[in-house]
């Protein structure tokens, strides 16, 4: 199956727009949080729970939108990997580890997007880096070589206790290869691990072949 047309919009997520998403829920996670404790515990409990679980929902939804780009070139008919990837999604475990390129338009000029997602600590690291041609798997999650590196999260609020993804091959019966993603996320607050929550969501990966 060949995919020729990309809608213009999909030009994937921006490392500024990943920041304000989680920046702008630990900031709410403050504010709510402070107003509610003056007056009861347990209704600002609810508030961090609920504005913990907005956070996850919002950051897997963004990168759930985004890593459905992976592979996208546009101009070759071959789809894009990470050099020295012997798939479109590359998967690694301890520490956890997704990665992938894509081609995107950006004032007129394209780019590969190199992305990797990154389990460090209690923090999970992305790394965007706009370059002429794909990266290695280990070039891309190097913070500082033509891009650095980011927390999701702020750690001061969101403390990461679980980031798991797992690759499953898929093969319909024209022989056509595909792969289901199984990504999980788990987070708690820094200060109150007690107000904690966990997400899975599923992701099949694209044909841009």
């Amino acid at each position: 199956m060949v995919t020729r047309n990309v809608n213009k919009s999909m030009r994937g997520v921006s490392l500024i727009e990943f920041m304000l998403a989680s920046l702008m829920g630990s900031f709410a996670l403050i504010i709510v949080g402070s107003i509610f404790i003056q007056n009861h515990s347990i209704t600002a409990q609810r508030a961090q729970e609920i504005l913990l679980l907005q956070n996850l929902s919002s950051i897997a939804q963004t990168m759930k939108e985004d890593v459905l780009l992976a592979g996208y070139d546009g101009i070759n008919r071959m789809a894009s990997r990470l050099s020295g990837s012997a798939n479109i999604l590359h998967v690694q475990n301890t520490p956890t580890l997704i990665g992938y390129v894509y081609r995107a338009q950006s004032g007129g000029s394209s780019a590969y997007r190199n992305v990797v997602y990154r389990r460090e600590d209690e923090s999970i690291k992305l790394c965007e880096k706009a370059q002429p041609n794909p990266l290695s798997v280990v070039s891309a999650a190097d913070s500082g070589f033509g891009g650095y590196c980011y927390s999701l999260f702020d750690p001061a609020q969101i403390s990461v206790r679980d980031f798991s993804v797992k690759r499953e091959e898929l093969t319909g019966a024209s022989g056509v290869s595909s792969a289901l993603t199984t990504i999980t996320l788990g987070a708690a607050l820094t200060n109150n691990p007690q107000v904690n929550y966990s997400l899975t969501f599923r992701i099949q990966q694209r044909n841009w072949q």
